[in-house]
């Protein structure tokens, strides 16, 4: 084999990356209610192994995506903007959070007028 086979066939191999969406919940208790809150999400994620194993996990009937990509540039993009997209969620979920325990109940807004 020349090297100009092994630098073909190493071209037409696709990189791959199988993605799962999954209701995530986020468990807290405000300081004065004891009883437990919740705050759900949806999020995306990345499987990092074969879809044999992933239906062995999660069964034939959990949905996924198959994202086929042509250089691993372009794969390793995908995965960092799924993984931003997660961090990002997670941080409005615990400020989300901790503007409950601050205030005891939802806060939104300003905290003081600017006029």
């Amino acid at each position: 084999m020349t090297n100009n086979e092994v630098t073909s066939q190493k071209e037409n191999k696709a990189y791959e990356v199988i993605s799962f969406t999954d209701m995530v919940a986020f468990n807290y208790t405000l300081p004065d209610n004891e009883e437990p809150q919740t705050i759900e999400h949806e999020l995306t994620f990345i499987w990092e192994d074969t879809i044999e194993k992933f239906i062995e996990e999660h069964g034939i009937d959990k949905p996924y995506k198959v994202h086929t990509f042509k250089r691993e540039r372009e794969q390793k993009f995908f995965i960092e903007r799924i993984e931003g997209q997660t961090e990002e969620l997670i941080d409005e979920v615990e400020e989300e959070i901790a503007n409950k325990m601050k205030f005891g109940f939802e806060f939104s807004g300003q905290l003081h007028n600017d006029d």
